[in-house]
């Protein structure tokens, strides 16, 4: 097994203060030369304000199991980095990583005088594009006993028949960084405000305790026999003062596959791309890589 490094140091300085070795399969380096790596930074800010928070303890783990999602423990768990991240000055610390790997920072020591996180696990996947742009990964917390008062509603219905669906799955983003749309990836992305919830069996998720803002929806999953619709992403959705009862309800609806059911007959179309196809439907702009056609819907 190669060794393959990552470089930890506080945004902005150029020396290296910290080295993180993770083991990598042998065909990372060598005649074809180094894997390409990309800098990823990871910020923790205060949620209402966006201001920096030092103090925030992380570690880094790298996806080795092919099993959703972080596991710590275990014969079959994920791989740690050695060593840790502690957010600096400016609330932040950086990691070049190489392409093509899937990572997860957990969060493991809050800031003074914060709330942890409802999931203390960010999950990433570094691409080829980006190692020219970066990635820029927020952590936001709420303050001890701070009390927001917002709420987004998500209600997913059925395209034609206005049913409710259950299983549909959409993440909350705050619009922070001045740019027209929505940007989930890059050095000046929007902030997540919060991971993925799916849709009750009422076809209703509650994003709540929400400070003032502009939030985006970002559908990612879509119930079983259900497109993605065209636009994956609606907002940006405001709340302020002027928002009745400080909460915004917004209907989205999705198309039914014409093709659930039907049996695929392409002998070269693997079983993966079959799913993918029957749930995603024609392929459209991806949420991560949306601007300015992101508008509120209707």
């Amino acid at each position: 097994m190669a060794a393959r490094t990552a470089r930890v140091w506080p945004l902005g300085l150029a020396a290296a203060v910290a080295v993180v070795a993770a083991a990598a399969p042998a065909h990372s380096a060598g005649v074809d030369g180094p894997v390409p790596s990309a800098r990823v930074v990871l910020r923790n800010t205060d949620l209402d304000t966006g201001s920096p928070l030092p103090g925030a303890r992380f570690e880094l783990w790298r996806e080795v199991n092919d099993q959703p999602g972080l596991q710590t423990t275990g014969p079959g768990a994920d791989e740690r980095h050695e060593g840790a991240c502690v957010t600096d000055a400016r609330g932040s610390c950086t990691v070049e990583l190489p392409a093509g790997e899937t990572y997860y920072w957990r969060e493991t020591a809050v800031p003074a005088g914060y709330e942890p996180p409802e999931d203390p696990v960010t999950g990433f996947t570094v691409r080829a594009e980006d190692t020219t742009v970066g990635i820029v990964l927020n952590v936001p917390h709420r303050k001890r006993g701070a009390v927001y008062s917002g709420v987004v509603r998500v209600l997913k219905k059925d395209a034609k028949t206005g049913s409710p669906l259950a299983g549909a799955v959409f993440e909350l983003w705050k619009e922070t960084n001045g740019t027209e749309g929505l940007q989930t990836r890059g050095i000046n992305a929007d902030h997540r405000a919060r991971p993925g919830c799916a849709t009750d069996e009422d076809g209703v998720c509650d994003f709540d305790r929400l400070p003032d803002g502009e939030y985006y929806l970002v559908e990612t999953d879509v119930p079983e026999g259900y497109v993605l619709p065209a636009r994956t992403v609606t907002g940006p959705l405001g709340l302020d003062g002027k928002t009745p009862g400080g909460r915004r309800a917004v209907t989205v609806r999705n198309e039914r596959d014409p093709y659930a059911g039907v049996p695929i007959t392409d002998p070269d179309e693997d079983e993966g791309a079959q799913r993918v196809r029957r749930r995603s439907g024609p392929l459209t702009p991806s949420a991560e890589q949306h601007g300015p056609y992101a508008r509120p819907a209707g």
